[in-house]
């Protein structure tokens, strides 16, 4: 993996761990809740936040923190180069068939004492399922950007499935 992509990867992550802390803990923060759904992600090309942060790892397990460091300091953000949202994936159905209509793959059980990591697959979209024409441009709200507004981002089709997982002490 490249380093790009998996800077970008990991920059999901501390969004989705962050987003997830804010949203379970108000401005006080938190423990993040266990991650329990897919994710779907697009690579985009937002701005950098312009901005260095402070970041506590959460570990499923601190004895086997499986190679994520418990903190770093001061951390530059650079360009926001990842974008996701929840998903629900299904066993492949016939050409006949609508999407949802064949069983839904759940993933990994997750308990709720604790933050699960995220593990994420590459994936091809045939063009034939790609919107025509120029990507449109979104405005996104994030609180990791000074003013909370990131205007212009524009993004591929959908380029990583995530999901739940454990990552255990390096072998």
């Amino acid at each position: 993996m490249s380093r790009k992509v998996f800077a970008g990867v990991l920059a999901g992550i501390g969004m989705l761990a962050l987003s997830t802390t804010a949203a379970q803990a108000g401005s006080g923060g938190g423990v993040p809740t266990a991650l329990t759904s897919f994710f779907i992600c697009k690579t985009i090309n937002g701005d950098s936040a312009g901005r260095s942060v402070d970041v506590q790892a959460f570990n499923t397990d601190p004895a086997n923190p499986a190679g994520w460091g418990n903190t770093l300091r001061g951390v530059p953000l650079g360009n926001a180069t990842l974008a996701c949202a929840f998903a629900k994936l299904f066993l492949p159905a016939a050409p006949d068939q609508p999407v949802g209509s064949t069983t839904e793959i759940h993933p990994q059980a997750s308990s709720t004492s604790g933050f699960k990591d995220l593990k994420c697959y590459s994936i091809s979209v045939s063009k034939g399922q790609i919107q025509p024409g120029a990507p449109p441009s979104y405005t996104v709200s994030d609180n990791l950007f000074p003013n909370g507004v990131d205007t212009g981002v524009t993004g591929s089709s959908m380029t990583y499935i995530c999901a739940p997982a454990h990552f255990s002490a390096p072998q």
